[in-house]
């Protein structure tokens, strides 16, 4: 029976089946992309959303290191600072060596100036100038100076007694390290 289609008529018909089975088979592919389409748009927003939360949180995650990293320099800034206030409140202030000297001085013997400063291992030595009435005078208040138990020792040049009156005088003291005032 296929034989009697005229030859024109069978190419007609083939082109048309092949269309068909074309169109058939293009509608069933769409059709699989639009159902695959429905069934990954789910998965694809949670994915989204999550991705979203899970951004928020390392950002807020990235502000708390910082917050931390700062807060970290703030204690070690304070932790040097206390250790600083805790090494000077048991050093000994430097008035009261001021008053050592000023307690000495006596009638005979003014101080002109005192010079005193720390070093690592406490109070560095002690520069103590002025005038003395005479050489005694000098020599009694350098003795004082030495019966102070917290004095190791004396400098006294001897230069500095030359003059008999009214002498000026440079004296370096120097304090035990394991004693305090």
């Amino acid at each position: 029976m296929i034989n009697l289609i005229p030859p024109h008529a069978k190419r007609e018909l083939r082109k048309e089946y092949w269309v068909r089975v074309c169109s058939v088979w293009l509608l069933l592919s769409s059709l699989s992309l639009v159902i695959g389409v429905f069934i990954l748009l789910p998965v694809n927003v949670l994915i989204g959303s999550q991705v979203k939360a899970y951004e928020e949180s390392a950002s807020a995650a990235s502000k708390n290191v910082v917050n931390y990293e700062n807060i970290s320099s703030e204690l070690i800034q304070a932790s040097t600072q206390a250790k600083y206030i805790v090494d000077e409140a048991h050093l000994v202030d430097f008035s009261e060596y001021i008053t050592i000297f000023q307690n000495l001085e006596g009638e005979s013997i003014q101080i002109s100036s005192i010079n005193i400063s720390r070093d690592t291992t406490g109070v560095a030595p002690i520069l103590l100038s002025g005038v003395a009435s005479d050489r005694q005078a000098l020599a009694s208040f350098r003795d004082r100076i030495k019966e102070l138990e917290v004095v190791s020792d004396v400098d006294f040049p001897v230069s500095n007694l030359t003059k008999d009156k009214d002498i000026s005088f440079t004296i370096t003291v120097t304090f035990n390290k394991e004693k305090s005032v």
